[in-house]
């Protein structure tokens, strides 16, 4: 079954809820026709109707031959800034609405909770909660958490839920430090959110994150960003700095290795890069849709680049199947 494991969705509950929360910074500030766009604190960003109905989210998937989509919220409302009962509350709410849009679907949808990140205990609980009540395949996190990198001690609960409950937790980058001096051409988007995963992974390795945590599934947006293509000047920083080789078991590679990433990239090269630097077994389909920004064709871009029937197997469904679990196919 053909699987796109990096897909948003908003329901419509979720958004008007936040649009009724003074304290959200969510505004509507144009629904007509393809166009819904909004603005979150000062920053605007135009959404499509495909973001809200379940529906068209169908169509879509049938157009790009993709069977199932695991579903996780977009960026521009993955915030971190409530506190307390509201975050829980918000993070229920919006984690009710994809586990309704599952429930009607359940052939076709999977879904990454959204945690409550600055709670950290209540994230660890919501995450049970969807896991074990709703069926969810994991857990969506951030490349930073209101400035703070995934390799805080903070985030404990989170991972330790996750290796409790042996499911994946799906890093995605939002509201990347620095945004400031990126306003101009989209580029906080076409390189900001990268930027941010690059670093939030590099800090996962280096912080010793990755040894405390051994059991963690952690599957990184974007192909991983330029992690990858920076394997072998991270490893002469670890190199040339004892105090980093002390902290650190094993290369820069080996810890990559550990990780999962999907195919969002779309340079073929990049795709093939990748999967020299990791095993084949950890990449699978990404699409990054409904955004425009997102991968057009992303089956067609895997097919390009994969020449061999067998290796792009694995990519399109195989690796996704044996991640999150289900039959092997007939």
């Amino acid at each position: 079954m053909t699987t796109d494991i990096h897909c948003h969705f908003i329901p419509r509950d979720f958004l008007d809820f936040l649009l009724r929360e003074p304290g959200s910074g969510v505004r509507l500030l144009r629904e007509e026709g393809e166009c819904i766009d909004i603005s979150v604190g000062t920053r605007a960003f135009g959404l499509n109707p495909i973001f809200f109905e379940v529906e068209r989210q169908l169509r879509r998937m049938d157009e790009l031959g993709v069977e199932r989509t695991i579903l996780s919220l977009a960026t521009p409302l993955v915030n971190y800034q409530s506190r307390g009962a509201d975050a829980r509350d918000a993070a229920m709410l919006c984690n009710d609405g994809l586990a309704e849009a599952v429930r009607r679907n359940p052939a076709r949808f999977g879904a990454w909770a959204f945690l409550p990140l600055q709670e950290p205990e209540m994230a660890a609980a919501e995450l049970h909660r969807c896991v074990t009540g709703h069926g969810f395949v994991g857990g969506h996190i951030a490349s930073n958490v209101n400035g703070l990198y995934p390799d805080s001690e903070l985030f404990k609960p989170v991972y330790d839920m996750a290796i409790r409950l042996d499911v994946p937790l799906f890093m995605h980058p939002v509201n990347p430090l620095g945004r400031e001096y990126m306003t101009e051409y989209e580029l906080t988007v076409v390189a900001g959110y990268l930027f941010d995963s690059t670093i939030a992974i590099l800090k996962l390795i280096c912080s010793g994150t990755l040894d405390r945590y051994a059991g963690l599934k952690l599957v990184c947006a974007h192909t991983g960003a330029f992690s990858l293509a920076l394997r072998a000047r991270m490893q002469r920083e670890v190199d040339t700095n004892p105090d980093l080789a002390r902290r650190l078991t094993k290369p820069v590679g080996e810890y990559l290795r550990s990780l999962y990433f999907e195919s969002v990239c779309f340079e073929p090269e990049m795709l093939n890069y990748a999967r020299h630097v990791v095993p084949l077994e950890r990449i699978m389909l990404g699409s990054d849709g409904p955004f425009p920004l997102g991968e057009a064709d992303p089956v067609g871009f895997v097919q390009r680049a994969i020449p061999d029937a067998g290796e792009r197997a694995l990519i399109l469904h195989d690796n996704a199947r044996r991640l999150f679990g289900g039959p092997a196919p007939a």
